[in-house]
């Protein structure tokens, strides 16, 4: 995947409430809670081509080369989500 399309299928969601997994090929899914004080702030492509994810509370940088699917759950419980 590339980090335009993570940036593209993220950028929506800023400001909202849930959590967004990402499936990483050889790891698994990783998540990213955005409960209160948690919600995502912002989502830029780097230089580098490496995905920073800005939350209230600290950033993620993720490699979108190794992303096969990303996934937003709106609900806190355990549910699947809907992948984008």
């Amino acid at each position: 995947m590339t980090g335009e399309a993570i940036r593209d299928l993220l950028t929506p969601l800023i400001g909202k409430p849930g959590s967004i997994s990402v499936v990483v090929s050889d790891v698994g899914q990783v998540g990213f809670a955005h409960g209160e004080g948690k919600q995502l702030t912002g989502v830029e492509v780097r230089p580098d081509g490496l995905v920073r994810l800005d939350r209230e509370t600290g950033w993620t940088v993720i490699d979108p080369r190794a992303v096969v699917a990303v996934v937003w759950n709106s609900e806190s419980e355990t549910l699947p989500g809907q992948f984008l």
